[in-house]
């Protein structure tokens, strides 16, 4: 993983000099070549080698030091500085007069900050252009930025290896990242970002031992996996540039991702549609990947052929990062099962007309904790109550297995909680996205209870009385409904999870309580719903199980929903027997 790590710096032109990391400033602080104070700008510019001081040597000696050059307002300018901001004041302006014989601009910078006529300007228009004192704030002298100079590097080279404590051993050890001999750095730097995820506002640290438990052979702290500075400033800067630029977590998971060579936008498999693009609507996903792959097998795209994706799931646990799972394959394998994932999802839409869209990872998320009506805490419910779950399914997703049974009983309890919250849009079928997450799983689990035998649409042949009992069901629901109407907590609100479970119970009673609905149908359309009910009965022999398994409640579940929405399909609209007519001869029944 380090290894792939430092190659992700070289490709991606990521500075992984020791001492320094990308920063951004939010404020600029504009002055003359004689040190007058001109503007202040919002600017946000970002530095790619901007001076950086570790954790560790911020506090190393307990001494109040400040950041160079790049620093927040407080500390900087001393604006509505606390008394630890005032000593750090003073550091930050030590270092710009100790730099200042290296490099004349970084000299003016400190003499017009220490101008109190000048600072006062310069607080002032903090003040007037809304400031705040925890902002990043950096300066430019006549056309330059110091920062972006090289002048000074030396210097702060030296500067940084004068702070460092000394070594309590100079035994050398081998680099785990460059293989070469070293006298092993024994705490290694902190990568921010994490705070999201469960890390700390001050960095989390990816190697490090602070406790026996975690130590081997009497080696003592990060001799226990030996890097030299500039290993460390590698693997640090590379995963730090991934996490700046990460999606947004999913179950208080960090996905970081990326490939051997660099592709385009368009070629990027982990930018499409169905993770969590908030722009996903019209099914694309799935056309996208077939065309990349048709293109790849033409010979058009053989820079795709050899190119290969690394995926790296991270969380916080305090000062430390977790490592959640490692992913690694060819470029067009994870196409070939990426395809296949958007085809084990795909499903009839709840109403019979085409098939259902795509959806995002974190909209199927939703669906793996119980359902609450209006649940404005429901992605905190997800992060706390998903997490272990969250690596095996993207580990199914991604190498093409099958989904951890959790995706099934998960799915199962949404379906039923939001049954019982009695919603109305409940009324005219279950929620597609459990759906599809319960057929993903029974195709990949492609068991002899049926799951081989699931199909987008409706399967009157299918081998499961489980799904026939679904079916069942679902006929029985709309014809309440269309005998009776909205009558509130109908059949499916009030029978729904006992006959999803123990169907032999329920079914029967349920089946001789609909000859009441019947008797309210004009008797064509009565006949073609006896007619329907009897071939379903036909077809379980007459029998439903006692109690069903889990893939059997999915089959249950699947039964319902494609039954529901053949029916809708036919005659949704239409409301009389010739569009049930037509839904029959659709089904070949």
């Amino acid at each position: 993983m380090l290894h792939q790590l430092a190659n992700y710096a070289t490709k991606y032109n990521v500075t992984v000099l020791p001492g320094f990391k990308p920063k951004t400033a939010k404020w600029v602080i504009v002055l003359t070549e004689e040190g007058k104070f001109i503007d202040l700008v919002e600017d946000n510019r970002e530095f790619h080698l901007a001076p950086d001081l570790g954790h560790g040597e911020i506090i190393a000696g307990r001494v109040a030091r400040s950041h160079f050059l790049i620093d927040t307002a407080g500390v900087a300018l001393a604006y509505e500085p606390t008394e630890m901001e005032k000593k750090k004041h003073d550091f930050f302006i030590g270092l710009l007069q100790e730099a200042g014989s290296i490099e004349p601009l970084i000299g003016i910078i400190a003499s017009t900050l220490q101008n109190g006529k000048n600072l006062d300007e310069i607080h002032a228009k903090f003040q007037a252009k809304k400031g705040k004192k925890n902002d990043t704030v950096t300066f430019r002298v006549g056309d330059s930025y110091p920062v972006a100079l090289t002048s000074w590097h030396g210097w702060w080279n030296k500067f940084r290896q004068s702070i460092k404590p000394a070594d309590e051993t100079d035994i050398k050890m081998i680099c785990l990242l460059s293989g070469e001999q070293t006298v092993p750095q024994a705490t290694h730097s902190k990568i921010s970002g994490l705070t999201r995820v469960g890390g700390q506002s001050f960095g989390s640290t990816l190697i490090g031992f602070d406790k026996d438990s975690f130590t081997s052979f009497g080696l003592k702290q990060s001799q226990n996996a030996a890097c030299s500075e500039a290993a460390i400033a590698v693997y640090r800067n590379a995963m730090q540039h991934l996490i700046d630029k990460a999606p947004a977590p999913l179950a208080g998971t960090m996905f970081l991702s990326w490939y051997k060579e660099p592709v385009s936008e368009e070629d990027d498999l982990f930018g499409l549609e169905d993770f969590d693009n908030p722009a996903a609507e019209e099914a694309g996903a799935l056309a996208k990947v077939e065309a990349l792959l048709n293109s790849v097998r033409e010979g058009k795209r053989p820079d795709l052929l050899n190119n290969r994706y690394y995926i790296l799931q991270i969380s916080g646990a305090g000062g430390r990062i977790m490592v959640r799972d490692w992913l690694e394959g060819e470029y067009v394998e994870l196409a070939c099962n990426l395809k296949q994932w958007f085809n084990d999802l795909t499903l009839v839409s709840p109403n019979g007309k085409g098939r259902t869209k795509d959806f995002k990872l974190s909209a199927a998320l939703t669906r793996l904790v119980s359902y609450r009506k209006n649940d404005s805490k429901i992605f905190k419910r997800i992060s706390d109550e998903l997490p272990p779950l969250m690596p095996r399914l993207w580990r199914s997703i991604i190498y093409k297995v099958p989904l951890p049974d959790t995706v099934a009983y998960k799915s199962l309890d949404y379906i039923r909680s939001r049954l019982y919250n009695n919603d109305d849009d409940t009324l005219d079928n279950l929620d597609r996205i459990a759906c599809a997450l319960l057929k993903a799983w029974l195709v990949r689990k492609n068991t002899d209870g049926g799951g081989k035998e699931m199909k987008p649409d409706l399967n009157p042949n299918h081998p499961s009385p489980a799904y026939h009992a679904g079916r069942l069901m679902a006929v029985l629901a709309a014809l309440q409904n269309r005998a009776l109407g909205d009558v509130g907590a109908g059949v499916v609100q009030r029978y729904y999870a006992a006959a999803s479970t123990t169907p032999a119970l329920v079914l029967g009673r349920l089946v001789r309580g609909s000859q009441y609905h019947l008797n309210k149908l004009d008797r064509g359309l009565a006949n073609w719903y006896e007619g329907l009910i009897g071939q379903i009965m036909v077809q379980s022999a007459d029998s439903f199980p006692a109690t069903l398994t889990l893939e059997e409640q999915s089959l249950f579940a699947l039964g319902y929903y494609q039954q529901r929405a053949a029916i809708y399909a036919g005659a949704g609209k239409k409301g009389n027997k010739e569009a049930e007519t037509e839904n029959k001869n659709e089904e070949g029944q």
